[in-house]
């Protein structure tokens, strides 16, 4: 227990973002929905009360998850995987993306290949832990939207992350 509460605590603060950044969804898409007439209500039958569907999602950083160079997980980082899953698991009406992003060097085709392959061993490992396949979904972006500066150490170590972001809606 001590094990599994220690990793938990390595993930990072969770944050609230808005779902359009994950999905990129056009806001044109929605403009057709805004420009069809109402329709008329009857004396008889009023109309139903709109109902808007907005989906809530939550950024997970996990500090700790390490990969060896031919993209397998390094057994130090299991327990916050395995705290990561356990998490998931309880969030039923969640859908879980795995972000998996490099740091600047190495160049731009091999950055995408490691990541894709980061974010794929991660979705794995947590389907191997009993988190369904279908509500897991891995992304790699290669070397693209750090958080630090890529001029010294600790900052492309920080820009070498995953990050799980839980969609629900």
């Amino acid at each position: 227990m001590k094990l599994y509460s220690r990793a938990f605590r390595r993930f990072s603060a969770a944050r609230k973002i808005s779902i359009a950044a994950i999905l990129a969804v056009p806001l044109a898409t929605f403009s057709s929905c805004a420009q069809s007439p109402a329709p008329k209500e009857t004396a008889t039958e009023p109309l139903p009360p709109m109902v808007i569907v907005q989906s809530e999602a939550e950024k997970i950083d996990l500090r700790g998850v390490i990969f060896d160079r031919d993209g397998t997980i390094r057994p130090i980082s299991k327990p916050v995987l395995d705290a990561a899953a356990e998490m998931i698991k309880t969030q039923l009406d969640a859908t879980v993306y795995v972000y998996a992003y490099c740091d600047p060097t190495g160049g731009p085709e091999l950055n995408q290949k490691l990541s894709e392959e980061r974010a794929a061993a991660v979705k794995t490992y947590l389907i191997k832990r009993g988190v369904p396949g279908d509500r897991v979904v891995a992304h790699g972006f290669g070397a693209t939207n750090f958080v630090a500066s890529n001029s010294t150490f600790e900052g492309r170590k920080e820009n070498r992350r995953i990050e799980l972001v839980l969609v629900r809606g």
